[in-house]
Parts: C-alpha cells; sequence; structure tokens
C-alpha cells in the first residue's frame, strides 16, 4: 500500500469520527430541545387546564346563585301566600269561637 493510500484512509477515518461526533452532539441538543418542548407544552396544558377549570367552576358557582335565587323568590312566595291562608283562617277561627261562646241572642 502506498502511503498516500494509508494518509488517506485516515482521512477518511477521522472525518468518520468528526461526523460521528458531530452527529452525537447534534442528537443530544435534539434531544435537550425536544425535553425543553415538552416540559413548555406540559406547562401550558397545565396552565390552560387550570384556567378552564376555574372558569368551569365560576360557571357552576354562577348558575348555583341563580337558581338558589329562584328558589328563594319561589319559597318567598309561598310562604306570603301560606300566610296569607292562614290569616283568612285566623278570622274564620275567631268568627266560630266568638259564635260558640256568645250564643246567637248575644248571651254566653
Amino acid at each position: 500500500m502506498s502511503i498516500d493510500l494509508i494518509k488517506s484512509i485516515r482521512e477518511a477515518e477521522e472525518q468518520a469520527e468528526q461526523i460521528r461526533i458531530k452527529s452525537l452532539e447534534n442528537s443530544r441538543q435534539i434531544l435537550s430541545d425536544a425535553r425543553e418542548k415538552a416540559k413548555k407544552i406540559l406547562e401550558e396544558a397545565e396552565e390552560s387546564a387550570d384556567r378552564e377549570s376555574k372558569e368551569i367552576i365560576e360557571k357552576a358557582k354562577n348558575s348555583a346563585n341563580e337558581e338558589i335565587e329562584k328558589l328563594k323568590e319561589e319559597v318567598s312566595k309561598e310562604c306570603n301566600t301560606i300566610k296569607s291562608n292562614s290569616r283568612k283562617n285566623l278570622d274564620k277561627a275567631v268568627d266560630i269561637i266568638i259564635g260558640r261562646i256568645v250564643k246567637p241572642d248575644g248571651n254566653s
């Protein structure tokens, strides 16, 4: 073998080693970048989920408060109706009691 051929082979081997080292560095950088992107995506997803859950909870609270107000109004109306009917019945009860105590001729 000639010295030129051996030099050429060594240069090729050195170039191959340089390419291998460069490829290894590139793959490590790609992996590092991918991990950073994945971490960022995960953080953004968590923030988005947190915001969305807070919005859902707030909407549920508002809906519940609206329902509570409606129920309060209904209960208040029912209470007023019961009070009104009670007053009417109280007047009737008073008339009945007075009618039993005081006889129709005005004597007790």
